[in-house]
């Protein structure tokens, strides 16, 4: 089996707000916390999307709040 790995974007600071500002966002709007499952495996997607070349605040945004989630091998 083929084991194909993406090139990475670095995870700055900068990035770091955007993605606590993302899931603080669709926590509030959802009723969980940052900590709790749902928030971990949001903060999970994120990061996955964000690995995967999505860098657009707008686009991670909606992708978490259509729940479109990476799945794991």
């Amino acid at each position: 089996m083929w084991k194909t790995d993406w090139p990475k974007s670095a995870v700055t600071s900068e990035t770091i707000v955007v993605l606590r500002r993302i899931l603080r966002d669709w926590c509030d709007e959802r009723g969980h916390r940052a900590d709790s499952q749902e928030g971990g495996r949001t903060a999970k997607s994120l990061i996955d999307w964000y690995e995967f070349g999505v860098t657009d605040e707008d686009e991670l945004a909606r992708l978490i709040r259509d729940d479109i989630i990476i799945a794991e091998a």
